[in-house]
């Protein structure tokens, strides 16, 4: 009867059901990018800002920051000089000057690619003419531009008159205003008198304006300044930027990476979910989840977690993860349409990327892919050009100068080696095409093959040994004094 009656009792008391419990286990950082911000397709309207956007997408997308680089690779070429009716001196003192151009050049193309907004700047300094030049008197000193470079278009605010002139303002930063106001007193309160003294020296103007400015802010009108602009609306105040055609696209791209992210930090923090009882063995005892929390988190509070648990418990405990669904992560083919966008925006052709197209039976070849991105580095280049010529004439015009060369580039090779073999051999042939030229086409030069001529004809000579055979039906008119040498034959 005992019996029967604690049975009866346990049949009375209340069921308790399954209990289930969410326990956030602490990661590591694992560096992945999670944004909560919703992105627009929408540009900025703003000039500043749209730029910045562009050098955001020069260091942070593969495909723009190469297709600004090979550009820039393509259109700054070696800069020479034609000599035209300048004498040795004048000569040598424009070549002096175009290692630093090249340099200056590269930096330019670059940032007339990214703002369409270039305002150069340069220094005057006086040399000794004998550096230039060891026949001349080296007491007479040569004015040579120093110093080139360039102001960040951040710092650049352009105004429109009514007669559609542009005046360029630099906006000088509080630092420097503060700097010039204490002294030559840093932030970190240190002074630099050499620094403050050269401010001195060389823009008296400008310190006595910034001395007698009122609070920190100031902007400087830039007189006698040659701006290099890209293209330009007419009702516009600031240019176009080139990559500005692609900004849409590259927002898209930049999203769907965006995505990817996302989708990869959901599955490194998956959730685990812990199940401990069934249907036929319910766990209706908080303790044992405690139990099985208290040996999964024992490695935690020791500063070392663990990924593999040893834990004791019976046979209903199931442990199981969840995980997004990674196959839109995995695809690549959400990237295809919108990189044929962002090259198409960038006129810039695949092949000249990589050297390869996305299809094997494509007809043409790289001769034809660049007739787009020639024109663009031809415009560029142009401009570059028509700002050095006016610089010569300042260089002129100090130095006294009677003439002055005319700048050039190099001829770009964007065509395959084996048409210009082809083009040169046949324009060699009739006696239209130098030697120099013919040896730079092919990516060779003058001066270093003369001299090996030299050097093997000394062997050649001192070992007996006899010169390679005239090719058959070789012209004997090529080359200097080839018409004398038919005729004393």
């Amino acid at each position: 009867m005992l019996e029967k009656s604690t049975r009866v009792a346990r049949a009375k008391k209340p069921i308790q059901l399954a209990k289930s419990q969410v326990s956030t286990v602490a990661m590591n950082d694992v560096g992945i990018l999670v944004t909560n911000e919703i992105d627009e397709m929408k540009l900025p309207t703003d000039y500043h800002k749209l730029v910045k956007m562009c050098r955001f997408f020069y260091t942070h997308d593969p495909i723009a920051g190469t297709v600004m680089n090979k550009m820039v690779d393509c259109a700054i070429t070696p800069l020479t000089n034609r000599k035209s009716n300048c004498t040795d001196e004048e000569f040598a003192t424009y070549n002096f000057i175009l290692d630093l151009l090249q340099d200056f050049f590269r930096n330019v193309c670059l940032e007339y690619l990214l703002s369409g907004l270039v305002i150069p700047q340069y220094e005057w300094s006086q040399i000794k003419g004998s550096d230039l030049y060891p026949a001349r008197n080296s007491r007479r000193r040569v004015w040579v531009p120093d110093n080139v470079w360039f102001r960040d278009p951040a710092t650049i605010t352009i105004r429109n008159s009514p007669t559609n002139k542009k005046y360029v303002y630099v906006t000088v930063d509080t630092a420097t205003i503060t700097f010039i106001k204490s002294g030559g007193k840093l932030q970190d309160g240190t002074y630099d008198r050499e620094l403050y003294d050269e401010f001195v020296k060389n823009y008296p103007e400008f310190v006595k304006a910034v001395k007698a400015l009122k609070g920190t802010s100031m902007k400087i009108r830039l007189e006698d300044v040659r701006p290099i602009f890209s293209r330009m609306l007419p009702e516009s105040t600031y240019p176009i930027p080139y990559m500005e055609n692609a900004l849409e696209s590259l927002l898209h791209k930049r999203n769907l990476r965006k995505m990817d992210y996302s989708i990869a930090a959901r599955v490194i923090a998956a959730i685990q979910v812990i199940k401990l009882g069934s249907d036929e063995f319910p766990c209706t005892d908080e303790h044992d989840f405690d139990s099985i929390k208290d040996q999964m988190n024992y490695r935690l509070g020791t500063g070392y977690p663990e990924r593999v648990y040893q834990l004791f418990s019976n046979h209903t405990l199931d442990i199981s993860w969840i995980y997004p669904d990674t196959a839109a992560m995995l695809n690549r083919e959400k990237y295809s349409s919108v990189e044929d966008d962002i090259i198409a925006g960038l006129g810039f052709p695949r092949t000249l990327i990589t050297g390869e197209t996305l299809r094997s039976n494509v007809a043409g070849g790289s001769d034809f892919a660049a007739f787009s991105p020639i024109a663009t580095m031809e415009t560029i280049r142009d401009r570059l050009l028509e700002w050095t010529k006016v610089l010569y004439k300042e260089i002129q015009e100090k130095n006294h100068f009677a003439n002055r060369p005319l700048p050039a580039f190099s001829p770009m090779k964007l065509y395959k080696l084996l048409d210009l073999n082809t083009i040169g051999e046949s324009l060699y042939s009739e006696g239209s095409l130098s030697r120099q030229t013919r040896l730079e086409m092919q990516g060779l030069d003058l001066e270093t093959e003369v001299e090996r001529r030299k050097e093997e004809d000394k062997v050649w000579k001192e070992n007996g040994l006899t010169d390679a055979p005239a090719l058959p039906f070789s012209s004997p008119r090529i080359g200097p004094g080839g018409e004398e040498e038919v005729k004393e034959e």
